[in-house]
């Protein structure tokens, strides 16, 4: 009989996720703060190619990690998020305009925040999201 890995802790689930999402929020932070300074069509295409990195990197880290059954469901959903505005992200960086940027950041803020990041965090005991960690 084979056993099957055995999920973390939940004080482990809490350090382990925010050491996954960090390098995505992060990413966000940048472009964000680089939208809102008006920085000009190449920086926001290489800003929105390193989201999109590090989305995909989130995703796979979420997807190989055997979470604690109590935030298990909401892991995959939070992949599933990030699958479903990635291809939204990809878009953001080979627009070429910012309003044609601003229409895909449209559908790729609307796919991913339908994450249950807020809800993630309660689960594990960690504060809630700010900004200010990330930027």
């Amino acid at each position: 009989m084979r056993s099957s890995p055995s999920a973390m802790t939940v004080a482990a689930a809490g350090a382990k996720y925010l050491q996954v999402t960090r390098a995505y929020n992060v990413a966000l932070e940048r472009f964000e703060k680089a939208a809102n300074e008006n920085m000009s069509l190449a920086t926001l295409q290489n800003r929105a190619k390193a989201v999109a990195a590090a989305n995909l990197a989130e995703y796979t880290a979420l997807r190989s990690t055997v979470w604690p059954a109590r935030v298990s469901t909401q892991m995959r959903a939070l992949a599933k998020a990030d699958a479903a505005a990635r291809p939204h992200w990809l878009e953001v960086a080979a627009s070429e305009s910012k309003s044609e940027m601003a229409d895909h950041l449209k559908l790729a803020t609307a796919a991913g925040g339908k994450a249950p990041s807020a809800q993630i965090r309660r689960l594990l005991g960690l504060p809630k999201y700010d900004e200010k960690d990330y930027s």
